[in-house]
């Protein structure tokens, strides 16, 4: 199995745009030549892509639950944020934009969650969170909008924000899928507030979209699914990683052919954990598999 799903990562290849997922302070030659800095890249992006895979998750099903709850035109907008490091929030706004109609609080450690239907207003922490997310999402479309591309055939984009550290919003903006048993990687870009609402950077994570299928065409669930990276990007990104866990359905973990690093870098969900492996690595094992067989 390890042999198929290299030989399918050359098959599976993504370019990728001009800006990185995250900006690092060294070459891919130097992290290569230094793991352990190159593993803390690693757990960074790990924890960043969760973040969002936990904001993504919330909008799923805080989007479901009202859903079955109210009419859909009754509904307005929503937030999700993460007040304090251990839990999130989202509240969905009635017609008007004026007043909470649904509150789901979230707790990441111990996965307890309590919703609330009743109506009250919009506190001011709130109130003041919707205005600045409005206007971060216009500044975004009026500045990127011809930058930014989606596949109508596959579902529409996901927005996320998510606060990546205390002076940073990233925006995201996400490849949907509707149909199941296929995870996009592409499609996907982040944009970067300050605390007043200016853009500090743009990222394109993959120019353009590849829908892997999580079944074979036997439709019997696939172990791990491949795609690569080219040399302006070395390392597995948030959205990688995010969209991964969104779709996998119960596959393990998933792999990205790094150029750059001339490797591998594997993904495991049940740890969230990143692991470089080397080309020469791979082909060993892959050659005492053969030899075995």
């Amino acid at each position: 199995m390890m042999k198929k799903t290299i030989l399918l990562a050359f098959a599976t290849i993504i370019s990728l745009g001009q800006f990185s997922c995250t900006t690092h302070k060294h070459t891919a030659k130097y992290y290569r030549s230094h793991p352990k800095e190159l593993q803390v890249v690693l757990d960074s992006i790990c924890t960043e892509g969760y973040n969002l895979y936990t904001a993504e998750y919330i909008n799923w099903i805080t989007t479901d639950s009202v859903l079955a709850h109210y009419d859909e035109n009754s509904i307005g907008g929503n937030i999700i944020w993460q007040p304090t490091d251990s839990t999130w929030k989202s509240v969905f706004l009635d017609s008007n934009n004026e007043k909470c109609i649904f509150e789901l609080n979230f707790n990441i450690h111990n996965q307890s969650l309590s919703i609330n239907y009743d109506t009250r207003p919009l506190t001011i922490a709130e109130q003041t969170l919707r205005e600045s997310r409005e206007t971060m999402l216009r500044k975004a479309l009026s500045q990127f909008r011809d930058s930014l591309r989606y596949n109508s055939n596959y579902g529409r984009p996901n927005i996320d924000f998510v606060q990546v550290n205390p002076k940073t919003t990233r925006m995201y903006i996400l490849q949907g899928v509707e149909y199941p048993n296929i995870i996009p990687f592409g499609n996907d870009y982040s944009i970067d507030f300050d605390n007043d609402g200016n853009i500090n950077a743009f990222r394109r994570y993959h120019n353009s979209l590849i829908a892997i299928p999580t079944i074979d065409e036997n439709e019997n669930p696939t172990s791990s699914v491949v795609h690569s990276h080219l040399k302006n990007n070395p390392f597995i990104t948030p959205t990688d990683i995010c969209n991964f866990l969104l779709y996998r359905g119960s596959m393990k973990e998933t792999m990205v052919l790094s150029t750059a690093l001339d490797g591998y870098i594997i993904y495991v969900a049940e740890h969230n954990s990143a692991t470089f492996i080397t080309r020469e690595v791979i082909q060993k094992i892959v050659s005492n598999s053969s030899k075995n067989k």
